[in-house]
C-alpha cells in the first residue's frame, strides 16, 4: 500500500531508492506529508524516522523549563550509531537514522540480541545504539564495549503510529525478553534534591568518559539530552584528526557545551581542564600530520565482522551511497576469521589531507 507513495515521493524529490537483498524501499531524506525524515518505507510497511532530541546546555536551569511541572525518567545515553529494528516477512532489519536498511547492523543484529519479542509483537520497533570498536560508523573508543559491538536498547515504539511504550511497559518487556538496553537511573522530580542526585550521576559518567544522559517525560513524550564534557574532548580529539572536513562550528559548540558542564558540576576551577582541552587538539592533529608525512594522506582504518560475507559487498555499496563517503572508502582487507568474515576498510579525509599537505610542501596561502 506504500508503493504507491514511492513515484509521488520521488517526484518530489523528498525521497531515495535503496535496495538490500530482495528488499527495495524508500527512504525519506526531507519530512513529506507527516513523516519525518528518516521515514523507511517497503512495500507495505512504513517505519517512521527517529525524532530528533533538543539538548539542554545548562542542567538545572533546563530540567526546571523543559519538565516544570512534571516528574521525569534519566537514562543514559550511549555513543554509538541508532538503530530502529523492525520485524519484515520473517526477517529481522535494522534501519539507521537516515533511513538506510543497514547491511552490517542487519547482519549482526541476531549476534546481539534474542528475536523472541517479534514472534509475540511483530508489530514493534526497537530503537537502540550500537556502539564499540568494530563498528563501521562511529569513530573513537567506547567506554562500554572493549571488542566487537553491542547493542543497547532506549526505546519501543509501536507500528504504525511509532508512538514509544511507557517506561514501566518498556523495562518489563525488555527484562522479559532478555534483551540489552541503556541504564535507567530512575525517575526523578524537579527539585533540589534530586537536581544534587542527577549532578552526583553526571559525574560519575564524565569520569567514566561516558556520553550522558536522556531526560524523558509521561505521558507527553517531551525528551531533553544532557552529555558529559569528556564526551564532548573525546569529540574534539576525534574529530581533529579531520578538522578540514568538518565544520568550524562542530568544534565551536562542543568547546562551549565542555565548559558549560565543568560549571553546572562546579568543578571548573579545578586544575587541568584548559590542559585537557588543549592535547586534544594538539595531540590529534599532530597525530595526523606524522600520518600525513609517512602515508601522503588523512585517513582511519576501520575493521568489522560479518556473519554473511555478502553483506559486506552490499554494506561497501551502501557506504558510497553516503553522500559524505562518496569516492573516499577504500577496501583494504577481506577474510575469513573462525565463524566471521573480516572486512577492513578505509575512510580517507581529502579536504584535511589536500590542505595539510599543501602546507607542509611550502606553498603560500593567503588568508
Amino acid at each position: 500500500m506504500y508503493e504507491e507513495l514511492f513515484e509521488e515521493i520521488l517526484r518530489s524529490k523528498k525521497g531515495v531508492l535503496g535496495k538490500f537483498w530482495e528488499h527495495t524501499y524508500l527512504r525519506l531524506t526531507h519530512a513529506y506529508g507527516g513523516w519525518p525524515e528518516g521515514t523507511v518505507f517497503l512495500k507495505d510497511l512504513a517505519v517512521s524516522g527517529f525524532p530528533k532530541i533538543g539538548r539542554i546546555n545548562a542542567l538545572v536551569p533546563g530540567l526546571k523549563k523543559q519538565f516544570a511541572s512534571c516528574s521525569f525518567w534519566m537514562e543514559e545515553k550511549v555513543d554509538g550509531y541508532n538503530v530502529r529494528i523492525f520485524h519484515y516477512q520473517g526477517k529481522i532489519l535494522c534501519a539507521t537514522r537516515g533511513g538506510f536498511i543497514c547491511p552490517f547492523s542487519t547482519d549482526r543484529i541476531m549476534d546481539l540480541m534474542s528475536a523472541d519479542i517479534f514472534n509475540d509483537y511483530p508489530t514493534l520497533v526497537l530503537c537502540g545504539e550500537i556502539t564499540g570498536p568494530e563498528n563501521p560508523y562511529i569513530e573513537g573508543p567506547s567506554p562500554l564495549v572493549d571488542e566487537d559491538i553491542k547493542l543497547f536498547i532506549f526505546d519501543i515504539a509501536k507500528l504504525p503510529t511509532f508512538e514509544f511504550l511507557p517506561q514501566q511497559q518498556k523495562q518489563e518487556l525488555l527484562y522479559r525478553y532478555g534483551l540489552p538496553s541503556v541504564k535507567n537511573f530512575g525517575l526523578f522530580e524537579n527539585r533540589q534534591e534530586d537536581f544534587e542526585k542527577i549532578k552526583k550521576i553526571l559525574l560519575n559518567l564524565h569520569y567514566e568518559y561516558r556520553e550522558g544522559v536522556v531526560f524523558k517525560e509521561e505521558p507527553s513524550g517531551r525528551r531533553a539530552k544532557y552529555v558529559t564534557a569528556n564526551s564532548d574532548l573525546n569529540d574534539i580529539a576525534v574529530f581533529s584528526r579531520k578538522i578540514m572536513d568538518i565544520s568550524p562550528n562542530y568544534f565551536i559548540d562542543r568547546m562551549l557545551r565542555y565548559v558549560l558542564f565543568l560549571i553546572d558540576m562546579g568543578i571548573i576551577e579545578e586544575n587541568g581542564w584548559e590542559e585537557k582541552l588543549g592535547k586534544a587538539f594538539v595531540s590529534s592533529i599532530k597525530e595526523v600530520l606524522n600520518y600525513l608525512k609517512e602515508n601522503g594522506k588523512s585517513s582511519r582504518l576501520f575493521r568489522c565482522r560479518f556473519r554473511n560475507p555478502q553483506n559486506a559487498q552490499h554494506f561497501i555499496d551502501h557506504l558510497k551511497h553516503i553522500p559524505r563517503h562518496e569516492e573516499h572508502i577504500v577496501v583494504k582487507g577481506f577474510f575469513k576469521d573462525k565463524e566471521y568474515w573480516i572486512l577492513e576498510f578505509e575512510k580517507i579525509y581529502p579536504s584535511t589531507g589536500d590542505s595539510l599537505r599543501n602546507w607542509l610542501s611550502g606553498a603560500l596561502r593567503f588568508d
